[in-house]
This record gives C-alpha cells, sequence and structure tokens, in this order.
C-alpha cells in the first residue's frame, strides 16, 4: 500500500519501512522508530515472525505501528488484536503457547501455566545453582579478553532451561542454536532455520514422551518444569501432551534468547558509561532500577504481530479487519511525550513500569521474573567477584540478522579479577 509517498517534512515513508530490514536499521533501529512516531501507522512492511523462515515462508504486509498510546491500545484490547498468528500456522515452525494464543483458550492455558510455573520454582530452585555456575564462568574467564555474548550471556539463560525443565546440562549448547533460529534473530540459511525448527520440535517429543512413559511406569521422576506441566490441574483442566512439548519449547525459545540480549545489553550499559560497575558494586540498591531502565531503553524484544479481527482506528488511521499489523514496544518506550529524553539512560524515571518491553493485559510475559532473577544474580556475582571492567563499545558489534530482537552479536570485554 502506498503511503502517500513523501510525508509533509519530505520523508519518503514506504522506502523508511522497506529500510526497517537494513542490517543498518537492525542494529540501531530507533532514530527511524522516531521518524515513524510522527506519522499514524503506516503499512507495508514485510517482517517474519518467530519461528517463520524468511526465503521460504511469505509475509503478509503490516502496519507499522510505533506510538506508545496506540502500542498501549493494542495490548489492551486482545478481542480486537489476535494473537493467532496465521503466518507462523503455516510454517513450519511449532506454535508458541500462549503467545499465539486468544481467549478463552489463552486463559485456561495461562491458569494452567501458573500451576507449574510458580515463584518457588522460579526463584527458590535455580538461584543457588545459577550462582555456583556464574561463579565459574566468571571465575575462569577474569583478567583476560571474553567475548561476553559466548562466554556469559550466550550461556546463562540456556542453563536455567536445563535446570527447570531436567534437561541434560550439555545440551544448553543446542538449546542455543535452536532459539537463535527460530527467533530470527541470527544469520542462518533456510535450510539452517527449517532444519533447526524440526531437530527441536523432536528434541521435546522424545523428552515428553520419555517423562510421560515413566510417569506411567511408576519410575521417579524429577520435580521439574517438565514434570509440573504434565500434572498440572487447574478445575478439572489439564495439557494435552502435544501442549506440554509445545510450552517447552516455548520457554526456550523465548527465554533463552530474549534474556541473553538482556544480559548482554546491561554489560553494554556498563561498557557505555564506567562509571555504572562501580556505582552498582557500591550501591546493590541501584541494580533493580538499573536493569529495568536498561529493558525500557535496551530492550530486546522490539515488536510482535497480531491479526484485525475488526474494523478500528488507530491514531485517525481506518484499519479494516484482516489486516496485519507489526506493533513496536521498542518504539514506544522511547515514546518522548511519555519518557522525556527516551535515549539517556536515566535510573529512577518515576513511571519506569509504564515500560512495555514484557507486554501489557492478558499477554504479559510469565517468564519476566525469571530473566530478571538471571540478570540480577549475574551482575551480583561479577560486581562480587571483580574490580572493574575494560572494553570500548567501538569493538562491539549489535545483531543485525533480524528486526525482533535488540542485542550484541559480539561484545568483547575483560573483566577485572578483584585483587586478593
Amino acid at each position: 500500500m502506498n503511503n502517500n509517498a513523501l510525508s509533509a517534512s519530505g520523508i519518503d515513508i514506504d522506502a523508511l519501512v522497506k529500510n526497517m530490514l537494513s542490517p543498518e536499521c537492525i542494529s540501531n533501529p530507533y532514530p527511524v522508530y522516531k521518524q515513524l512516531r510522527a506519522h499514524a501507522p503506516v503499512n507495508g512492511l514485510l517482517d517474519y515472525p518467530p519461528g517463520t523462515v524468511p526465503g521460504v515462508d511469505t509475509p503478509y504486509p503490516a502496519w507499522v505501528v510505533t506510538r506508545y498510546e496506540d502500542v498501549d491500545y493494542v495490548l489492551r484490547n486482545p478481542e480486537i488484536f489476535s494473537s493467532e498468528d496465521p503466518m507462523q500456522a503455516n510454517s513450519s515452525a511449532p506454535s508458541l503457547m500462549l503467545v499465539n494464543h486468544d481467549r478463552p483458550r489463552h486463559t485456561a492455558l495461562r491458569n494452567l501455566a501458573k500451576m507449574a510455573f510458580t515463584p518457588k520454582r522460579i526463584h527458590d530452585d535455580i538461584v543457588d545453582r545459577l550462582r555456583i555456575d556464574i561463579i565459574k564462568i566468571i571465575d575462569a574467564g577474569v583478567n583476560s579478553e571474553m567475548d561476553f555474548m559466548v562466554d556469559v550471556a550466550g550461556v546463562i539463560p540456556a542453563l536455567v532451561m536445563t535446570y527447570l525443565m531436567g534437561l541434560p546440562r550439555e545440551d544448553y549448547k543446542l538449546l542455543v542454536r535452536w532459539a537463535n533460529a527460530f527467533m530470527v534473530s541470527s544469520d542462518f540459511t533456510p535450510e539452517e532455520r527449517q532444519s533447526c525448527n524440526v531437530e527441536l520440535f523432536h528434541y521435546f517429543v522424545a523428552k515428553v514422551e520419555k517423562r510421560y512413559s515413566d510417569i506411567a511406569a511408576g519410575v521417579k521422576v524429577s520435580d521439574d518444569l517438565m514434570t509440573a506441566f504434565i500434572n498440572a490441574e487447574y478445575e478439572g483442566d489439564v495439557l494435552s501432551k502435544e501442549e506440554v512439548i509445545l510450552f517447552c519449547i516455548t520457554l526456550v525459545v523465548a527465554g533463552a534468547e530474549t534474556t541473553t540480549y538482556f544480559i548482554g545489553n546491561l554489560m553494554g550499559v556498563m561498557l557505555e558509561d564506567p562509571t555504572w560497575f562501580s556505582k552498582l558494586k557500591e550501591d546493590r540498591s541501584l541494580i533493580r532500577p538499573f536493569m529495568e531502565e536498561c529493558l525500557r531503553r535496551d530492550g530486546p524484544p522490539q515488536r510482535l504481530f497480531r491479526l484485525v479481527l475488526q474494523d478500528c482506528e488507530i491514531s485517525g488511521q481506518a484499519i479494516k479487519a484482516g489486516d496485519w499489523i507489526a506493533f513496536f514496544m521498542a518504539a514506544a518506550n522511547h515514546d518522548e511525550s511519555v519518557f522525556p529524553e527516551p535515549e539517556k539512560f536515566i535510573i529512577g524515571r518515576k513511571n519506569i513500569a509504564k515500560h512495555v518491553t514484557f507486554g501489557r493485559g492478558i499477554h504479559h510475559c510469565l517468564g519476566a521474573p525469571l530473566a530478571r532473577v538471571e540478570a540480577e544474580i549475574m551482575l551480583n556475582v561479577i560486581l562480587d567477584k571483580c574490580d572493574g571492567i575494560k572494553g570500548s563499545l567501538a569493538a562491539s558489534r549489535r545483531q543485525s540478522g533480524g528486526l525482533l530482537a535488540y542485542g550484541f552479536s559480539t561484545l568483547p570485554v575483560e573483566l577485572v579479577a578483584k585483587k586478593a
């Protein structure tokens, strides 16, 4: 659809939307978001939901929604904007639980997930194991240059997935690869992406089948999240075997990839302004607001898609039933009308709770508390074990494989060991 070619300011809107998929924009999308926020939703973005395969699947033209109030409107009205993604449903990718469901099934699934994904399981059952593992990772890497994305950020979330689901520890490397391919944010060929989707699905089919058969045979099984999903019951409802498999897949692809970028972005802020290391080391109460401002300014999740179920208007633009929209949480988090000086890193913003990095309403991310726990433990361990960090953002590189996530592909850093 033509967006009236040139805006009043002389910007070629069609070219701007097309340019959103360029490596340059993916690496630094915020200037483009700012230009787009000056306009009502514009149409024509041809991008890919998680699990779909560029070069194989055919994207639908989507309206681009970038203003905070408009993104908030989409999030708060799931009866107008459906999460049942037809593009992903027609692809080779497994459907994501909760992410790709509407009411009433979404409500039932979320209630069942809450029975399994409890605060105790998220926090108490992993904290000690994770702290020990992070200490080992940091001790092994101090006083020498490392790629933080490979050696730390890329390891922690995948390890947590192995803890939570009772998987072999060494399989964390497989989970990292599969999540990267699924989330369309790395440089994979179409054949590699499809192969990874198939491998991921069959891996969890085998693991879940084995767990069901062990339970049926009376074999003692571990009290982990996979078992909890199998046993979850809410008002007489239970998960099918296929739904258990898909929940496991959803956690891996949504949790491992996004949290990896979140952890990397936290280190990126400390390299951008080295004074943060000493501030956080001296006052640990700053860690939580530091994390929240990073989630707002540098939050990894960039956008999601919705199918429009009924005619509506967004900022005066008529949107018809059957249309496809891409709403950008990251653009909303940089809306000057809500967050003054949005490009600046300012902790203690009074309205920081308004950031929409983890969504809102019925689709607020179930794994958000887990991501925060992982990041907080990592920061505390680094602050405990190190006296400083060395590195330059000039030596880093942001991922440019897809517009779904904002984060580093490589982040060289040296962690300076604490003096004995």
